[in-house]
C-alpha cells in the first residue's frame, strides 16, 4: 500500500479559505480563456521586441513567434501578441492535462504553504515519499522496485545508464533502435540516432543502432532486426549491457511494432543476459495503460524504465537486481516541490480517473482523431498519407511527406491558431501530443483548421 503522509506545510482554517479563495479567483479568470483569439495588432510589436531581445540572450531564435502569457485554459494558451490558440503539443509532452486545470492550480497553491521551492536527496520530504510510493504501486506487477528522482529526462536516462555500466561492467556497449531519442546530455546524445544532434562532438558511449521494425515489410522486419543484433553480438560478444529502446519512437516519426515483436527481440537479449531499458519519458500516460510497456503486457521482461515528461518530475524506477552501490548515483534536486506536488496529485487523478483501458479517454481520443483524419484524407485526394494514433499520440503525413511541405504545413497551423510539430524524417510526419482537456466540440473545431490548412498549403 502507497504511503500517504498528510498535514504537510502550514495550515490552518483561516489560511485554507484564503487557499480557496484564490483557487476560486485564478480558475475563474483563466477559464476566460475558451477560444481561439487573432492576435492584437497594437501588440505585436511587443511580441517581436521581445522574441528579439530573447534570441539575442540564447543566441538563436525560435521556431514559432510565441511567448506565452502564463494565461490560457484547457487546450487554449495565449501569446504575448493576445492570440489564443490551440495548444496540441503541450510543451513537446508535459502538460497532458493541459492549461491552468484545478490540480494545477492547486499544487501551487498547496507548495506555496511549504518552507523552501526546491525538494532535494540530502534533506528529502515528504511529498518526495508520497509520490514515490504511489508510482511504485503502480508498477507492482513488474521487476520494478525502486525509484530514484533527476532533473530531467536526459539526466534519468544518465541514471539509468550508470546503474547498467555498475552492474554489467566492464560490459559497456549498448544496442538501441535506429531513429531513438534518448535526450542530449553527454551520455544519451550518442544513443539518440540523429547524427545532427551532435555534430563536433566527441564519441563518448559505445552504441550500435539496429534497424527497427518496418511495418511495409510485416514478414521479414523481425527477421532483419534480429539479424542485426546477430551481427552486433558476432562482432561484439559479451560486451553489451542493454537494449535501449522506446516502445513508441516520438522524434522518430512514432514508429512502435507488435507485441510479439519486442518479445522476439527481448528473449534474443535476456539469452544474451542483456537488460531491457525502456525509455518511456515521453509515452508516460499517454497510452492505454499508464505505461507503455503495460499497454503491451511486457512486465516480465522490463528491467529499468525512465519517466518524465507528463508526470512532471523525471526518474528512474528500476529493479533490485540493479541496486546501484553506494555513491554512483546522488544529486541536489528532487525537484521543486510545485513539480512533485503536483505530480501527486496529476498521479491519483490520472490512475483513479477514466483514462486507461478500452474505454479510457486516451484510447477514445485516439479513435476520435485517426477516424476523424481517415474522413479528412478521403475528402482531400492527395493531401494526407499514413495516419497512426497511440492513445494521445497521434502522427499523420500531409503532401508528400517532405520537410518544405509538412514544415509549411505545421507553421501555417500556428498561424490559424493551433500548435502543433513535426517528428521524423523522409518522411517528415505532423505531430501531435493531445492534452486531455479536449472535449468533441475542440475536436471539431481542430478539424476544420486542419481543414482550412490544407487548402491553403496544398
Amino acid at each position: 500500500m502507497a504511503t500517504n503522509i498528510t498535514a504537510l506545510g502550514i495550515d490552518s482554517p483561516e489560511i485554507q479559505d484564503q487557499v480557496n479563495k484564490l483557487f476560486s479567483s485564478i480558475l475563474t479568470t483563466q477559464q476566460k480563456f475558451n477560444s481561439v483569439v487573432a492576435a492584437d495588432p497594437s501588440k505585436q510589436g511587443q511580441l517581436t521586441d521581445a522574441l528579439q531581445e530573447y534570441a539575442e540572450q540564447r543566441g538563436r531564435g525560435f521556431l514559432y513567434p510565441y511567448l506565452s502569457t502564463g494565461r490560457g485554459h484547457g487546450p487554449f494558451t495565449e501569446c504575448l501578441d493576445g492570440s489564443v490558440k490551440y495548444d496540441l503539443i503541450c510543451a513537446i509532452g508535459p502538460n497532458l492535462l493541459g492549461h491552468s486545470h484545478p490540480l494545477t492550480i492547486k499544487s501551487h497553491l498547496e507548495a506555496a504553504t511549504r518552507d523552501t521551492v526546491m525538494c532535494g536527496n540530502l534533506l528529502p520530504y515528504a511529498d518526495a515519499l508520497n509520490l514515490s510510493s504511489s508510482l511504485l504501486a503502480t508498477v507492482a506487477n513488474s521487476k520494478l522496485r525502486h525509484f530514484w528522482y533527476s532533473g530531467s529526462g536526459s539526466f534519468a536516462n544518465d541514471t539509468a545508464l550508470k546503474m547498467l555500466w555498475q552492474k554489467k561492467a566492464p560490459a559497456y556497449r549498448i544496442l538501441a533502435f535506429e531513429k531513438a531519442f534518448a535526450g542530449r546530455s553527454v551520455a544519451t546524445q550518442d544513443i539518440t540516432h540523429n547524427e545532427a544532434y551532435r555534430v563536433g562532438m566527441p564519441e563518448t558511449v559505445q552504441v550500435d543502432h539496429v534497424p527497427h521494425f518496418d511495418p511495409s515489410i510485416p514478414g521479414n522486419s523481425i527477421e532483419a532486426t534480429i539479424a542485426a543484433l546477430d551481427a552486433c553480438w558476432e562482432k561484439n560478444p559479451d560486451q553489451y549491457c542493454v537494449l535501449m529502446l522506446e516502445l513508441i519512437q516520438g522524434e522518430g516519426g512514432f514508429i512502435t511494432s507488435s507485441r510479439e515483436d519486442f518479445i522476439t527481440v527481448f528473449k534474443w537479449a535476456k539469452e544474451k543476459g542483456i537488460y531491457i531499458w525502456v525509455d518511456e519519458v515521453q509515452t508516460f500516460a499517454r497510452t492505454k495503460e499508464l505505461f507503455s510497456f503495460q499497454t503491451l503486457e511486457l512486465e516480465e521482461y522490463v528491467d529499468i524504465v525512465t519517466v518524465g515528461k507528463a508526470l512532471q518530475v523525471c526518474g528512474t524506477l528500476y529493479s533490485e537486481e540493479l541496486n546501484p552501490k553506494p555513491g554512483l548515483v546522488s544529486g541536489t534536486f528532487n525537484g521543486s516541490l510545485a513539480q512533485i506536488i503536483a505530480a501527486g496529485n496529476y498521479l491519483n487523478f490520472l490512475v483513479n480517473g477514466n483514462f486507461f483501458g478500452e474505454k479510457g479517454r486516451n484510447l477514445e481520443l485516439q479513435n476520435s482523431f485517426t477516424s476523424r483524419l481517415e474522413k479528412l484524407k478521403e475528402a482531400n485526394p492527395g493531401k494526407i498519407g499514413y495516419i497512426a494514433g497511440y492513445g494521445t499520440m497521434v502522427t499523420f503525413e500531409v503532401g508528400d511527406a517532405g520537410k518544405d511541405v509538412t514544415t509549411a504545413y505545421v507553421k501555417k497551423l500556428f498561424d490559424n491558431g493551433l500548435i502543433c510539430f513535426w517528428a521524423g524524417k523522409d518522411p517528415f510526419r505532423v505531430r501531435l501530443l493531445l492534452p486531455l482537456s479536449l472535449t468533441n466540440e475542440h475536436i471539431d473545431e481542430i478539424f476544420s483548421i486542419f481543414e482550412k490548412t490544407l487548402k491553403e498549403v496544398l
